[in-house]
């Protein structure tokens, strides 16, 4: 359960199971059985061997991978679908000795998630990224600026790449909450009644441009002194962006629940007043769309995938990456004005009803499938 790829895969494989294709995911496990049927999807789990070392294990990883597809059956399948670099050796290697169609997802890339290339271990990934892309038969991004950047970076020419959006069953977090409903929720992780309650979620990590929320803190409150900010996620940043709080005197006003998912984070999203999410680096933004159906208020980096998602002011509220003030603006902006609250609202349910259902993307996920299928 890693940021949103996850949640994607989740999705896109249960949608096409419903529209009629036979799904079976391969994925890790060590503490989960090892086959499940989940809503008709067929999940198989593999335990490599364990390392310390994050990309040896990754390695390891894609053996335990390509042996279980050689277990269950390699003609049993139509369509090897890959997602991210961790999984692309096996794509590639069944790709070459089999001639299977591989089909490989890039969610984002090494460079866009660190801010460059810093460590040996980041250019080994970076590399395994320009491989998928070089190996694969057709690739798949999560929005126009994700295809942008990979074709940029890799070299990889523009028809190889097809955008689909990320989907979401909004039905999921559109939650009924009645207002002492809330209250009590709120009350249960440290939020009082009375306090505005400014939600981010998502991973510590420098991508998600968590540091800049809790920069603007100080500034949110001078005019919003009754306000907590309430951070969902775990990551190696914690430490960090907990002594930065208290060097900046708020960290009285910012709780660090960790990770988060399920019945609870639907609540929080339903008990929010306004979502912030200050990403300095985002292909898609999928928390965007969770908050969206959940019916709150969405201010976001104009950036990446997220300025696909948002338009200003119509349904949420764009600001600056990586500036304080603009971040703190956009809070203000939302929580200053209820008839704007209401429009944005409004605006963004429709919106995800209507153009981010997991049937939509299975549906086009499909039509690549098909176009590969014809070429081998």
């Amino acid at each position: 359960m890693v940021g949103g790829l996850s949640v994607h895969c989740k999705g896109l494989a249960e949608a096409l199971v419903k529209i009629g294709h036979s799904v079976d995911v391969i994925t890790v496990g060590y503490d989960l059985p090892e086959y499940e049927n989940i809503n008709g999807v067929n999940v198989y789990r593999v335990r490599p061997i364990k390392h310390r070392h994050f990309l040896t294990w990754v390695l390891l990883m894609g053996s335990a991978l390509e042996k279980k597809l050689g277990l269950l059956g390699i003609d049993n399948y139509d369509v090897i679908h890959c997602h991210d670099w961790m999984t692309y050796t096996v794509g590639s290697s069944v790709k070459h000795l089999l001639n299977k169609p591989y089909i490989q997802s890039i969610h984002s890339t090494e460079r866009g998630r660190c801010g460059g290339i810093y460590s040996e271990d980041s250019k080994v990934i970076n590399e395994l990224e320009w491989w998928s892309t070089y190996e694969s038969h057709a690739i798949i991004t999560v929005s126009h600026s994700i295809k942008e950047e990979i074709c940029s970076l890799f070299q990889v020419p523009w028809d190889k790449v097809n955008v689909i959006y990320n989907g979401i069953n909004p039905e999921e977090f559109d939650i009924y909450m009645d207002e002492r409903e809330k209250e009590k929720f709120k009350m249960s992780i440290g939020v009082k009644p009375d306090e505005k309650m400014i939600l981010f979620v998502g991973r510590l990590v420098y991508q998600k441009g968590v540091e800049y929320l809790i920069r603007a803190v100080p500034k949110v409150l001078e005019k919003y002194p009754n306000s907590k900010v309430v951070i969902a996620g775990s990551g190696d940043m914690r430490g960090y962006l907990e002594n930065l709080a208290f060097q900046l005197g708020c960290r009285d006003k910012i709780i660090f629940l960790g990770f988060v998912n399920g019945d609870m984070l639907k609540k929080l999203y339903k008990s929010a007043d306004v979502t912030v999410i200050p990403s300095v680096y985002e292909p898609f933004g999928i928390v965007a769309l969770e908050s969206m159906a959940a019916g709150t208020p969405v201010v976001a980096s104009g950036i990446g995938g997220l300025k696909e998602i948002i338009q200003h002011e119509y349904n949420g509220i764009t600001v600056y990456p990586q500036d304080p003030n603009s971040i703190a603006w956009g809070i203000d902006r939302v929580l200053s004005d209820e008839g704007l609250r209401e429009w944005i609202v409004k605006n963004a349910k429709r919106n995800v009803y209507s153009k981010y259902s997991w049937e939509a993307v299975a549906k086009s996920t499909v039509d690549i499938y098909n176009k590969v299928m014809k070429l081998i």
